[in-house]
């Protein structure tokens, strides 16, 4: 990540903190508080797509509709039933210091690669719905998290596309060009 842009905020009032762990920020300050709110509904919706999961593996679905369907679409977009992710609170420079810019939300482990991760451990698991559920669930909801950036932060020549590797992702290592990272506390 880019760390050595200069910017300025024109909303002087703002207290911005830095963050150069979004998961450890996100369970420490977001998920707990969103969870008791949405975990009725996240769980509902997360044990239908282990089941659609579960349903394609039965019937041996090439790579292709695993990928394109189940792992991006399914488990990664519409695994907790929320297409645009859980807001993390936290947000690129550049998202914040122009009104005008548009902005996006970044899934910043990926669609596609929830959704390998998830299958990965539900196989290992031994397609334990209980535990994917009850458990898993909770302890990788930082999965979903989204982070704000720039359209223009948001292009595969600053957010690569080609790092698949969650740690590598946990470390934002396919975050290339992008202002760096910040919490705003009012």
């Amino acid at each position: 990540m880019n760390t050595n842009q200069s910017f300025s905020v024109k909303k002087s009032h703002l207290n911005l903190q830095p963050v150069n762990d979004p998961v450890n920020y996100f369970i420490k300050n977001r998920r707990d508080v969103i969870w008791e709110k949405n975990k009725t509904e996240w769980k509902k919706c997360f044990r239908l797509q282990l089941k659609t999961l579960k349903l394609y593996l039965d019937n041996h679905a090439d790579e292709r509709l695993l990928n394109s369907f189940v792992y991006r679409l399914g488990l990664g977009y519409w695994g907790i039933g929320k297409q645009n992710g859980i807001p993390s609170g936290i947000a690129s420079m550049n998202a914040l210091s122009n009104e005008e810019v548009k902005k996006t939300h970044d899934h910043m482990i990926g669609a596609q690669s929830i959704g390998r991760r998830v299958h990965e451990v539900f196989e290992v698991s031994g397609f334990d719905e209980e535990y994917m559920v009850n458990n898993w669930l909770y302890e990788n909801l930082w999965m979903w998290m989204t982070i704000k950036v720039t359209q223009e932060e948001h292009s595969s020549k600053n957010i690569s596309k080609t790092i698949t590797d969650i740690e590598e992702k946990k470390m934002l290592r396919h975050y290339i060009n992008v202002s760096p990272l910040v919490t705003l506390n009012k």
